[in-house]
């Protein structure tokens, strides 16, 4: 459990440090898939750049117009198949990522608004319910996790 979730002992009991904790680890996760289908995104799209300029600084602009000549040209060479592949798998993990990332993003929202619409239960007497508000300012403070508010 994270130091600031242990801290919280005066502040909330047991289980909803325990849910608090789950909270940030959805967070973290979400976090990872968004911050990995940026890098994959951002690998694709420097791909398809790098073999647009290949493409046209190396075929098209020496070599002749007529069709059948330049797709002689591109069959020719195993490396505009690695390109071609690495744009693929680029792609592909870019997609898989996003999916993931998605996931992890109902996940984390799903639990955040099951804490924020449980606050009452989680918080039941009133000197707590006064301490509810020291929790969702650390949570937003240390771990960026809005519990004001159940919009994203």
């Amino acid at each position: 459990m994270n130091q600031q979730i242990e801290q919280l002992d005066g502040f909330a009991d047991e289980p909803t440090r325990e849910m608090l904790q789950s909270l940030i680890d959805k967070k973290r996760k979400f976090d990872k898939y968004k911050t990995l289908c940026l890098r994959w995104q951002i690998f694709t799209f420097l791909s398809v750049l790098s073999f647009m300029a290949y493409f046209y600084f190396i075929i098209l602009h020496p070599g002749d117009s007529n069709l059948s000549i330049l797709l002689g040209q591109f069959t020719g060479d195993e490396m505009h198949i690695f390109f071609l592949v690495a744009i693929v798998a680029g792609y592909g993990s870019a997609l898989h990522c996003k999916k993931k990332e998605e996931k992890a993003e109902t996940e984390y929202h799903k639990l955040r608004c099951e804490v924020i619409t449980k606050s009452p239960d989680l918080w039941p007497k009133p000197f707590l319910w006064k301490k509810r508000h020291e929790v969702f300012k650390v949570m937003k403070k240390e771990f960026d996790i809005n519990l004001f508010y159940e919009s994203k």
